[in-house]
């Protein structure tokens, strides 16, 4: 008896993962990337604007702080002010006096010098002037303490006032001062930082045959 033939095995066929991606999952796929894009986006532009916002508050800081302690220090070693002011210039003098018997000239003039827009604040030092001197006027080359400045709220620039001591005949100086810093505009506004002090012209008279105005 001859063996029964085998049935066939039936053929299977492996289904081919082809199809892709559905419009629904690439809607999705596309909408998840662009929340994560937006978010990490608006997590790098935050950090931007704070780290810039930072550097313009202490670079303002910095700077009436600086303009404060060139005016203190040196005023206290003076032994007379002269105070011109205009509109568009202000121009603060002073003899100081520099050792045991020697003097320098030096000013502080705020104006829009370089044109910009912009008053900035600008010092400028030299030697007691000869007889036929010219008094130097401020310009570009004199050295810049801070960039857009303005004065404070409620007070001048400066100004110079006798003492309201009788016995007294000391001169005091008084500044108020408001200094602006942006460095990235596109990112942050720009931080402004105000300072006012005084300082009594304090020095000894002798140097009144150094000519500084």
């Amino acid at each position: 008896m001859s063996p029964a033939p085998r049935a066939a095995a039936p053929r299977t066929t492996a289904a081919a993962d082809d199809a892709g991606l559905s419009l629904v999952e690439l809607l999705i796929t596309t909408f998840v990337g662009a929340m994560v894009l937006t978010l990490v986006a608006t997590i790098l532009t935050t950090t931007l604007q704070a780290t810039a916002a930072t550097r313009d508050r202490d670079l303002a800081t910095g700077r009436v702080q600086a303009v404060s302690t060139s005016l203190s220090t040196s005023l206290r070693n003076a032994a007379d002010v002269d105070l011109q002011s205009a509109s568009d210039l202000t121009v603060l003098r002073a003899r100081i006096a520099d050792g045991a018997s020697s003097w320098q000239c030096r000013a502080w003039a705020v104006g829009d010098l370089d044109a910009d827009g912009t008053p900035e604040l600008r010092l400028h030092t030299h030697g007691p002037l000869g007889a036929t001197d010219p008094v130097p006027q401020p310009a570009t080359s004199w050295g810049v303490l801070a960039d857009r400045v303005a004065a404070g709220p409620d007070a001048a620039l400066f100004a110079v006032a006798a003492s309201t001591d009788p016995a007294s005949d000391l001169v005091r100086v008084t500044w108020s001062l408001e200094v602006t810093a942006s460095e990235q505009p596109q990112l942050t506004d720009a931080s402004t930082s105000s300072v006012t002090g005084s300082a009594a012209v304090a020095a000894r008279s002798e140097g009144a045959g150094a000519r500084c105005w």
